[in-house]
């Protein structure tokens, strides 16, 4: 197995975790010598008018509102939650593979996303402090079977989605 692109998934997680830190406690200032120091990047000035980046699913992983979740959580289903941000690189890596996770479970189990920033009390209320992180609920159940804060790749989280909703 390469350990390489598990290693930079790693990295990955911790900036984003230290990123949304430092956005969390709105300390804007503090972000600029994180995302200067990486990568020798230099300060990019927003583009008025200009919409960022998105991570929009498609096909069967579906973006909620807190009202979609709460519905979702009702539907008899067990079903798996990304906390997730726009700006977040493993939240960006995990779409194919939550994608192809949804594809091979369909009709067993609920796979959506959350935007952190966009449903604060939400992540808040499930204590989210890492991106991305995956939630697993039960049908019918608002409380947490578990917790994941990482990427995965499919195969992996495959089993863990298994396992965890579905014990034996």
């Amino acid at each position: 197995r390469p350990v390489l692109p598990a290693l930079l998934a790693v990295l990955a997680t911790l900036l984003c975790a230290a990123v949304g830190t430092l956005r969390a406690s709105g300390s804007a200032a503090a972000l600029a010598p994180l995302s200067l120091a990486f990568a020798g990047a230099s300060p990019v000035r927003p583009v008025r008018g200009a919409q960022p980046p998105t991570v929009r699913p498609a096909g069967n992983v579906q973006q909620a509102s807190a009202t979609e979740f709460s519905l979702a959580l009702e539907s008899g289903m067990p079903v798996v939650v990304d906390f997730y941000a726009d700006w977040c690189g493993p939240c960006k890596m995990l779409v194919p593979e939550l994608e192809e996770v949804a594809r091979r479970l369909q009709g067993k189990v609920k796979i959506i996303k959350i935007d952190s920033d966009a449903e604060p009390e939400l992540a808040s209320k499930y204590r989210i402090e890492a991106l991305p992180t995956l939630l697993f609920f039960g049908a019918n159940s608002d409380k947490p079977l578990g917790k994941f804060e990482g990427a995965l790749m499919r195969d992996d989280l495959q089993k863990l989605v298994e396992k965890t909703v579905f014990p034996a």
